[in-house]
């Protein structure tokens, strides 16, 4: 074990990673469905041996430890995979689905993961998000992005409204006033005539900056770029901000207080935390992901609808968190990442869908309930880059 720890860091060896999940992103991306599906298989394999031999921790080790190069690396991987898929309008569009649920999925888990609430409507926070964008536009003719702010806002209240009454219940009753918001979600927007009734908003302007079309065909140096290819850097942009957020959090003494809620809100109360202020907290900033995640998805299609924020959606972005792993923002992403995939390579079973949302979620929750990339110990003398102290274990 030591001598791999000894191979796995150094700079060499995390660029050198980042490579590989570049190509293995690319490669799964533009090949036919059933090599594709045999990729993921392949990659999921390959994580399963890793994590019995401890590597996917030594690896995670080595990226703390070497985190200018890591940070390069990916940055560099985040402009040139685009680049790479960003010809082909259905592989670009599948790309964008992807980077967008993987906001979503990041929100559930403040939820979910890090305080054990399992919630079942974060459809309803992403069509909040994807109809304040809608209305913003469309009826008021204001820009996307002052709808983008208001979906924010509407999304944070909305967890308020969720999280209040949900203070006392836990487990079961949870999840079933959760469920409940979803489906009164779904049946309101069915329902109210200003939003568009089962029909939706047709319609939605793109997002632009400073007059320059995010959702355009450009040639760059005799590349024909699909229309969504400057859409889809946005998002990559917008993940890897809110990535970094939620580390913070997660390393934070906020993280630790969800993290002592989730495993015993009784013991929690008594170490002096604010319980209720931490689960309202959870509920808020992950509606706060969703409800960008639902504005930037509007942004994609031009089109909010009740069929694209119902209970199906939910149970999606639930599968999405439990596949690639609780309490770990990158099994959050990579759950994201396969689960879409997934979906949009096996469109012509999508009569199937729900059969295949199931059966990974039995399956996972059987076999291995803490996900493809479980949640590591905290490791604050590598981030901080001090050696453990006796003064430290005192």
């Amino acid at each position: 074990m030591e001598t791999l720890k000894k191979r796995l860091n150094n700079p060499v060896a995390v660029v050198s990673a980042n490579l590989i999940i570049g190509a293995l992103v690319v490669g799964i991306l533009r090949a036919e469905y059933k090599l594709s599906l045999t990729l993921m298989a392949a990659v999921v394999a390959a994580i399963l041996l890793m994590d019995r031999f401890d590597a996917v921790n030594c690896l995670f080790g080595a990226y703390i430890a070497n985190r200018i190069p890591a940070i390069i690396s990916a940055a560099a991987m985040c402009v040139v995979v685009p680049v790479l898929v960003g010809d082909n309008n259905y592989i670009a569009h599948i790309a964008t689905m992807a980077v967008i649920y993987a906001i979503a999925c990041l929100g559930l888990n403040f939820q979910m993961g890090s305080t054990d609430m399992t919630n079942f409507a974060p459809a309803a926070f992403m069509g909040l998000g994807a109809y304040s964008v809608a209305v913003c536009t469309v009826k008021l003719s204001l820009s996307p992005w002052a709808g983008l702010l208001t979906g924010i806002i509407a999304s944070a209240l909305f967890g308020l409204v969720i999280g209040l009454p949900t203070l006392k219940t836990k487990g079961y009753y949870l999840s079933l006033v959760t469920m409940a918001m979803q489906i009164a979600f779904t049946q309101l927007v069915y329902n109210l005539r200003v939003l568009g009734g089962a029909n939706g908003i047709p319609g939605v302007p793109k997002y632009s900056i400073f007059g320059f079309s995010l959702y355009k065909r450009y040639t760059i140096f005799g590349v024909r770029f699909a229309p969504q290819f400057p859409y889809l850097l946005l998002c990559i942009c917008l993940l890897a901000l809110l990535t970094y957020v939620s580390m913070r959090i997660y390393f934070s003494r906020c993280g630790l207080s969800l993290n002592v809620i989730a495993q015993d809100p009784i013991a929690a109360n008594c170490l002096g935390i604010n319980v209720s202020r931490q689960k309202l907290f959870a509920f808020v900033i992950g509606g706060i992901y969703c409800g960008i995640a639902g504005s930037l998805f509007v942004g994609l299609d031009s089109y909010a609808g009740p069929d694209n924020y119902n209970f199906n959606r939910s149970l999606m972005l639930i599968c999405m968190v439990i596949l690639g792993g609780m309490d770990n923002s990158i099994g959050i992403i990579s759950g994201a990442f396969l689960l879409t995939i997934i979906s949009e390579k096996l469109r012509d079973f999508a009569d199937f869908q729900q059969f295949v949302y199931g059966t990974i979620l039995i399956v996972m929750l059987i076999v291995r309930p803490n996900g493809l990339i479980p949640k590591r110990t905290r490791d604050y003398c590598g981030i901080s880059k001090r050696a453990l102290t006796l003064t430290d274990i005192e």
